[in-house]
């Protein structure tokens, strides 16, 4: 579900609830980063021809979901700087798609600026309502990890044995869904 805030929900239906990410600001900054560097080595992998099969149920290219998952990064360093986290934050698609090798480029640049925030329980103006950026920061790192799993699966439906991809200790502390594709 897109967008929901689930300190809502669970006071709605009286459930009790801590938003406080498990993980650090660091520790989140350091997944992102190797996150992104993941998701660059498996795009890799993927044969030209593949680069524009549609995803399962998707109206999404393979190369699409790449820019993604770099734009999604992208967009959490906006925030960082200022910017409110709004649904075009938030939906991550990039101005232009970007070839392989620029998007490698692009992704080693907003890796090298990807710091640990100086204020993570600084008040951010969300679509879903004000948060705290070590909050968005936490989604932005779980989105981009879900969506590098499902690279590496894409990779595995093609024949293709995933080159590192994510491994458990990746993910532990991440609020990720269990299943790499929903229903």
């Amino acid at each position: 579900m897109p967008g929901v805030d689930l300190a809502q929900v669970a006071a709605l239906l009286h459930l009790p609830f801590d938003p406080q990410p498990a993980l650090p600001p660091h520790v989140l900054v350091s997944r992102m980063q190797n996150t992104l560097a993941t998701a660059i080595r498996l795009l890799r992998q993927f044969p030209t021809t593949s680069l524009q099969s549609k995803l399962p149920k998707r109206d999404r290219t393979c190369l699409a979901l790449a820019n993604h998952i770099v734009e999604i990064a992208a967009g959490y360093l906006q925030v960082d700087a200022g910017r409110a986290f709004d649904a075009a934050a938030s939906a991550a698609v990039p101005a232009r798609e970007l070839s392989p090798p620029d998007l490698s480029g692009r992704a080693r640049a907003v890796q090298a600026a990807l710091t640990s925030p100086a204020r993570p329980e600084r008040t951010v103006e969300t679509f879903f309502g004000p948060t705290t950026l070590h909050q968005v920061l936490e989604r932005c790192t779980w989105h981009t990890a879900q969506h590098t799993r499902q690279l590496a699966m894409l990779l595995v439906g093609l024949g293709i044995d995933p080159d590192k991809p994510l491994a458990a200790t990746d993910l532990e502390g991440l609020p990720v869904p269990a299943n790499v594709w929903d229903g």
